[in-house]
Formats: C-alpha cells, sequence, structure tokens
C-alpha cells in the first residue's frame, strides 16, 4: 500500500491494522534504519522539510509501538518509542522553517503530533489508530507534492 509514494510512510506504516495484534513478546517487526529514505536526494528548490522528513529514524517503529500498547496500554518502551517519532517530527518542523505554500503540509505534519500524543497519553482506541494511519497518509500526499520521494 502506497501512501502518495512518500516512502517513509510508505515503508514505516503499511499495515497499521496489523500492528494491533503485535505484542512485546513478539520481538522488533521492523528493521531499523539509520534514516528513512537513505536515498533521498532533494529535487532542486525542494524544501528544507524533504531532506528532514527523509532523515527520519524512529518513524519505523511506530508500528510495532501502536500494536504494542494496543495490547499493553501501560508499556513504557513503546510509549518511549512513539515519544521519539514525536520529537522527530517536531524537530522536523522547526528545521523547515516556514515557506510560502507549505502550510499544509506544515498542518498535516503538526496534526499527526498531536495524534501521536493522544496515542501516547491516553488508551488507545480504534478511532486513534485510524486517526495516525489517516495522519501519515495525509503527510506523504503532501509530501510528495514538493519531495518527490522515490516511489
Amino acid at each position: 500500500m502506497g501512501y502518495g509514494g512518500l516512502r517513509v510512510a510508505g515503508l514505516v506504516f503499511p499495515l497499521v491494522a496489523l500492528a494491533g495484534c503485535t505484542t512485546a513478546d513478539d520481538g522488533p517487526a521492523v528493521p531499523r534504519a539509520d534514516a528513512a529514505v537513505p536515498s533521498y536526494a532533494a529535487p532542486s528548490g525542494a524544501p528544507a522539510i524533504c531532506a528532514e522528513l527523509a532523515g527520519t529514524t524512529h518513524l519505523a517503529g511506530l508500528p510495532v509501538a501502536v500494536g504494542t500498547l494496543t495490547a499493553q496500554p501501560e508499556d513504557v518502551g513503546a510509549k518511549l518509542e512513539i515519544t521519539a517519532a514525536i520529537d522527530e517530527l517536531t524537530g522536523v518542523l522547526d528545521k523547515a522553517g516556514h515557506r510560502p505554500g507549505l502550510a499544509a503540509l506544515d498542518r498535516s505534519v503538526r496534526d499527526l503530533v498531536e495524534v501521536l500524543r493522544d496515542a501516547r497519553d491516553a488508551r488507545l482506541t480504534d478511532a486513534v489508530r485510524t486517526e495516525i494511519s489517516t495522519g501519515l497518509d495525509d503527510v506523504g500526499l503532501r509530501a510528495q507534492a514538493f519531495c518527490g520521494f522515490p516511489s
């Protein structure tokens, strides 16, 4: 399943619904990477947010963290993984700066950060899991127009 061609989201969160079946005993199902899109080279004129998104590393842990929190709502490791993804996305926003025409992408990333905070801070519900999936999809669609991530 692609998310507007955005490899960050496409590789990170392809099976959100199945992540809910993962428990801490299953071990890591998502291999850790040095970057979400290691071979990405921004096209000429691409905004800084593109390279920042491509360089994320903690988004890859979201499926396991969400699945773990579904099965074990108080799991500290899963909450830390979600916190790391939140911090990473907040850093993306801070480093990206404000550029005309990026308001929708900026808002989409901010909305995703908020729903990840909800997932971390309260009991994880089907609605929140759906919002995470929808948020990643929206970020992917909006970023692809500017970033030209490899498909």
